[in-house]
């Protein structure tokens, strides 16, 4: 099913320097939220994690079927081998430094999306797989996992489902890719529940083409039958977990409402967005089936990286079905976005495929950008949303959080300590972990009594210096793009052609999130701690807690003074 190869296809090593644009993009918008709104301190599912596996790790009985015990319903063996093994590295456990390599895991994993994506539309246009892949992993739309150090998971269940659904899916059984794509589905069962959806996505993509051929062929058949072994693996692996019971679906309709909310995304608010959505796919997957479809390869990879977004919208909607009455939870749009994207790439390739005529030739990428534009326009909205109701209410508690422990560890009142609002979720938890010593000898600086609140790991400068310089860092990204696409212009013969009008469109809109970029670029962490420190400090008033009033509008103060001398604030 390999196509020809097509004379106008990029090289390699072009297609690599976008590759590297498309990194830097990713990895500094990321560790910019991180600056902005990420938490030196234990967050949620991390105090668990301290008391269930760090403990035992420390006091030396912590045993091999540990890495693969169930944590809720999940099977997380590679978020603990990460996670044990950046606090082996670095000598103690920072969740600002565990966000740091998130960041940096999650960009490989959209490299290797756009590697594949340029792949099997025929190695054509890199610049344009790169450009349309930049603003679904820049915006900051799924926020909640790049703040919670803990949801390396998330990101685990992505990398291995790329060459999951690559290598097994489309290599010949027997060969290495194929190899390598049957061990990233075993993989992927322990990232999330939701990794044995992958190998089913394989089996969706057999079942088509058997439709098509309307045979099952030798090597498809094989395919199949690694892919039913890998969920049935995955099945024998799952857990019910009885605390997730009132998160489901517990009605038909709750589940269908769910759905749809899943499958209109980014467009929330908007159900009739789901088949704009959706069409493109459905008029790839009836296209396909034509005879003389000449772009199977390119439609199956398409098809089944929408199918496996779909499958996972589908557990998302039954297994949360009763969480979230709004949108869906920033923490799940890393998978629904998928589904966008497939779909976007399937304008690229029936505009490809119905364009074909000299004319109507120089009109091929329009479609796409326009479908992008829309698209866009509601990540961007979903990403507006997403920074005022959950990052911004993160940081906020985050502070109280940390006020908290800093005020226990140099008073050691647990009744203060307890007084609400404190630590999430569970503060007898978190005490649990701040009384236990083994456990202090790796614990952040914020943490520890305040005789030892300068001790730091040996990484944790690094992670520092990439975090105050994360805007220079994506500055990079989109000015070395904006260069590549200038030198696609300059050197094109056409000049103003309507053929390059594509090309000219990308550079004004790398120019307009350059300048965007430029216009936030003031905005600073110890300005939002400012502010939010002094909501706060009403909100202590209005419950008559003068005290603890007091201690965040000293605070507020202070960064407000310190702004002032920087000269960065308004006296």
């Amino acid at each position: 099913m390999t196509e020809a190869p097509d004379s106008k296809n990029d090289s390699f090593r072009h297609f690599a320097v976008w590759l590297a644009a498309l990194f830097l993009v990713v990895v500094g918008a990321k560790l910019w939220v991180v600056q902005l709104y990420g938490s030196p301190l234990l967050l949620w599912d991390q105090w668990y994690e301290a008391i269930l596996f760090f403990k035992p790790w420390l006091e030396g009985h912590l045993r091999w079927e540990d890495f693969f015990a169930p944590y809720c319903e999940h099977r997380i063996l590679f978020t603990r081998l990460l996670d044990l093994g950046v606090i082996s590295l670095n000598g103690r456990l920072e969740p600002m430094l565990q966000m740091t390599v998130n960041a940096i895991i999650y960009a490989v994993y959209v490299c290797g999306l756009a590697f594949c994506l340029w792949d099997f539309l025929g190695r054509r246009k890199g610049w344009l797989v790169c450009s349309l892949l930049m603003p679904f992993f820049a915006l900051p739309y799924a926020g909640e996992n790049t703040i919670w150090a803990f949801n390396s998971q998330a990101y685990f269940l992505a990398i291995f489902s790329v060459p999951t659904l690559a290598g097994l899916g489309f290599g010949k059984p027997g060969g290495r890719s194929w190899w390598i794509g049957l061990a990233a589905a075993v993989m992927g069962l322990f990232t999330m529940a939701s990794g044995v959806l992958t190998p089913l996505a394989v089996v969706g993509l057999v079942i088509l083409r058997t439709i098509k051929l309307c045979r099952l062929e030798k090597q498809n058949l094989i395919t199949l039958g690694a892919s039913l072994v890998v969920i049935g693996l995955g099945a024998a692996l799952y857990t019910n977990f009885a605390g997730d019971e009132s998160l489901r679906a517990h009605t038909f309709v709750q589940f269908i409402s769910a759905l749809a909310r899943n499958l209109t995304w980014p467009f929330f608010d908007a159900p009739g967005m789901a088949l704009f959505i959706a069409l493109p796919l459905i008029l790839l997957a009836a296209w396909y089936f034509l005879p003389d479809f000449q772009e199977s390869r390119a439609a199956e990879f398409l098809l089944v990286l929408g199918l496996w977004s779909g499958l996972q919208s589908i557990a998302l909607a039954y297994g949360r079905g009763s969480f979230g009455e709004d949108f869906p939870a920033s923490r799940y749009m890393d998978k629904l976005n998928v589904f966008v994207i497939a779909s976007l790439f399937a304008v690229v390739l029936l505009a490809r495929l119905w364009l074909r005529g000299a004319l109507s030739k120089k009109f091929t990428l329009l479609p796409p950008l326009i479908f992008a534009a829309v698209v866009f326009f509601g990540l961007g909205r979903i990403s507006e949303i997403v920074v005022e109701k959950l990052l911004l209410p993160t940081r906020m508690m985050n502070l109280v959080a940390e006020e908290q422990v800093k005020t226990f560890m140099a008073t050691g009142n647990e009744h203060d300590f307890l007084e609400e609002p404190t630590v999430r979720p569970d503060p007898k938890v978190a005490l649990a972990v701040l009384h236990d010593a083994k456990l202090q000898t790796i614990l952040p600086a914020v943490c520890l009594p305040p005789a030892d609140s300068h001790l730091t790991g040996r990484f944790t400068a690094v992670s520092q210096w990439l975090l105050r310089n994360s805007v220079l860092i994506l500055y990079s990204g989109l000015g070395l793009a904006i260069i590549l696409v200038g030198r696609i212009l300059i050197c094109s013969p056409l000049g103003l052609a309507w053929e390059n009008l594509p090309a000219f469109i990308t550079l004004l809109a790398l120019l307009a999130a350059l300048g965007f970029v430029w216009s936030k670029a003031p905005v600073k962490r110890e300005t939002i701690e400012r502010d939010l420190d002094y909501k706060i400090a009403a909100y202590f008033k209005s419950v008559n807690n003068t005290g603890r009033a007091a201690v965040y509008e000293r605070a507020a103060d202070a960064l407000q003074q310190r702004e002032t001398s920087d000269g960065s604030g308004r006296p």
